[in-house]
């Protein structure tokens, strides 16, 4: 997964060069942000300073972007393993750079094409077209002025217009389209012999207290108790300042008309479906199966053999909904799935779809009532509304607060009380936590890491603030300490067991993974090296491309043969690796055939062609950044960037 965001973030010059207005306005009239406050310096870019501030709130905004791309939960260490904060730097950095530029060539964006964007932005659309009030108001919620936003429309399109330059003059040859498909298509002979775990482990002999007593002696360092402190903290978001933010009635009355311009109109349609559920690992003949049931289950309905209820007791697998005809009530856009809401939008009252594929599977909908949605007034929709601008507002106020909040328990670094009443949150205790592990907030490896700074845990001090997430910050200070204790053996037996036949297991396949590599090395025949060991199995070569992995030959087998080096003639190359699951695997690579360029149709070639040129693009931008970057004068304050 990590390297999934690597490669988004690969292409950030790019992005800094597109200009997709992620990172909030920062070049041009943040004059309140530039000067004079507790703000350092992190970087200076030809002599015009990067302040913390700028560089903390691009930071959340990337983070947040990477959030909400990502299927799976992104945690700060991973953004902190990364080096997240950094890349988001030299993204400003270069940005500065850019606009310097852009500014010494004199490059100019007409007003009418910065209309023409942002007329065309639906966002600011009502009644079929641009709407001047509502783009101001859209504006004014975000915080952001119609002068700033049009600067950074402008300075988009003057982005787009240097980027349209730069991979206007990139162009591939065929020799290197030839080339590039010699490696790409390249497939290779490999047989390997596998070591399997679990065979291994029930071969080797059982040890004796006498053995774990002597392992738990020899490896005391790994059967103790870690020192561990309790800590004090107040912890930020923008959730727990919300209740705080005052709201204004003349953001109330402008939040209820976009309310309700949400509201008319809109058609809420009462539903009933029935759901074929797919397991996870599905086949074609599955799928196929489950989506011809529901063809079957529609023409019998359409014909009136039964009704929709009907075929919903008998086949539906939502058991919530079954007993009641597959009732869901009313279904509005984004409660199933994308898919769900595309199908309930083409169909009117008393209408059933096709079967329509989700990720719970394959669903067959009825609309069996339309009604206008009523808008309700004010007072009914109050709460509601006064929840969701708090909550904006707080996220406004977050960056303000978190720096407050850093500040005063730098400058008073012996309590947490000042920081806690000047922000008005409260000061909180945590359990024991060590430097490697910890409940509540001491699952964060950067609260752990502060925790047991020398002058967090020794002086007693204050920590820095500490991000821990997107708007996610604390400031620890140690309460309590206690030290490292060895356990003894009679607490611990289980786990020295454990690790005792863990190790033995690696030793033991280890070696018979190098005895057996050197066995193939000398010329030695797979099968008759593998005939006594009960454990180890040859599969016999085969050829290979890359991503032509199967239950005979792992992923990671695959990747690490591709990775060999190739034999000479008539010989052979051997690697050892270990599989996900635990194996040990020891590959035998007898051959290597570059791919055929002459197999690629046309269009196919065209298309590795494109591909160049972007890697080739990728590539101009990146030298043209480095040329800018070593004619500049740019320093960065690491120790300020933490």
């Amino acid at each position: 997964m990590l390297m999934d965001i690597r490669e988004k973030i690969r292409g950030w010059l790019a992005y800094v060069i597109v200009g997709l207005i992620s990172i909030p306005f920062m070049l041009w009239g943040v004059g309140e942000y530039m000067g004079g406050g507790s703000d350092p310096t992190v970087a200076e870019v030809d002599g015009e300073e990067i302040t913390a501030r700028e560089l903390d709130r691009a930071f959340a905004e990337r983070r947040a972007q990477l959030i909400a791309e990502s299927d799976e939960q992104l945690t700060a260490e991973m953004f902190e393993e990364m080096g997240l904060k950094r890349q988001v730097l030299d993204e400003i950095i270069n940005e500065r750079l850019l606009v310097g530029f852009i500014r010494e060539q004199g490059y100019v964006v007409p007003d009418d094409r910065v209309a023409a964007v942002i007329r065309g932005i639906s966002a600011f659309h009502a009644d079929g077209g641009f709407d001047r009030e509502t783009y101001e108001r859209r504006l004014a919620q975000q915080g952001m002025s119609v002068e700033q936003f049009e600067n950074d429309v402008r300075r988009d399109q003057l982005f787009n217009t240097l980027d349209r330059a730069l991979i206007g003059s990139a162009f591939v040859t065929d020799p290197e389209v030839r080339q590039l498909v010699a490696l790409r298509d390249q497939s290779r002979e490999v047989g390997l012999i596998r070591i399997d775990r679990e065979q291994m482990a029930e071969s080797l002999p059982e040890p004796d207290e006498a053995d774990l007593r002597a392992y738990h002696e020899e490896h005391a360092e790994t059967f103790e108790r870690s020192e561990q402190v309790r800590l004090a903290y107040i912890e930020i978001t923008p959730e727990r300042l919300a209740a705080s933010q005052d709201i204004s009635d003349a953001a109330l009355a402008s939040a209820y008309e976009d309310y309700k311009a949400r509201q008319e109109g809109e058609e809420a349609k009462r539903v009933r479906h029935i759901l074929v559920q797919l397991p996870d690992d599905a086949d074609a003949a599955d799928v196929d199966a489950a989506r011809e049931s529901l063809e079957q289950a529609r023409a019998t309905i359409v014909s009136g053999e039964a009704s929709f209820a009907e075929k919903a007791a008998e086949l539906s697998d939502d058991t919530s909904s079954r007993d009641d005809g597959g009732d869901l009530g009313r279904v509005r856009e984004g409660d199933i799935a994308e898919s769900f809401d595309q199908a309930l939008a083409s169909l009117g009252e008393g209408e059933i779809s096709e079967p329509v594929r989700t990720r719970f599977g394959w669903h067959l909908i009825e609309v069996y009532d339309v009604e206008e949605a009523a808008v309700p007034p004010l007072e009914e929709v109050r709460g509601e509304l006064l929840v969701d601008l708090r909550q904006d507002a707080a996220e406004r106020a977050y960056y303000d607060a978190a720096e407050e909040l850093a500040s005063v328990s730098y400058e008073q670094p012996d309590s947490l009380v000042p920081a806690s009443e000047a922000i008005g949150l409260p000061i909180e205790q945590s359990g024991w936590v060590s430097r490697d592990s910890g409940d509540g907030i001491g699952q964060h490896a950067g609260v752990r890491a502060a925790a047991f700074d020398e002058g967090v845990l020794d002086e007693r001090f204050n920590s820095q603030l500490i991000e821990i997430g997107s708007s996610h910050g604390v400031v620890v200070r140690v309460e309590d300490y206690r030290e490292a204790q060895p356990l003894p053996f009679e607490e611990v037996e289980a786990q020295v067991r454990e690790q005792w036949e863990r190790d033995a297991i690696d030793e033991a396949m280890g070696e018979m993974a190098e005895s057996m590599r050197a066995a193939l090395d000398d010329g030695g025949d797979p099968s008759q090296i593998v005939a006594d060991e009960p454990a180890a199995d040859w599969v016999e070569a085969a050829w290979y491309q890359r991503g032509e992995s199967d239950e005979q030959m792992p992923v990671e087998a695959l990747q690490a043969a591709f990775g060999m080096t190739p034999p000479a003639s008539d010989a052979v190359a051997t690697a050892v690796t270990t599989l996900r699951n635990g194996d040990r695997v020891v590959l035998r690579l007898s051959g290597v055939r570059a791919g055929e360029p002459t197999e690629l149709d046309a269009e196919a070639r065209q298309l590795m062609a494109r591909q160049l040129e972007a890697n080739q693009s990728d590539r101009l931008i990146a030298a043209f950044m480095r040329s800018l970057r070593a004619e500049a004068d740019v320093n960065i304050r690491e120790r300020a960037i933490d």
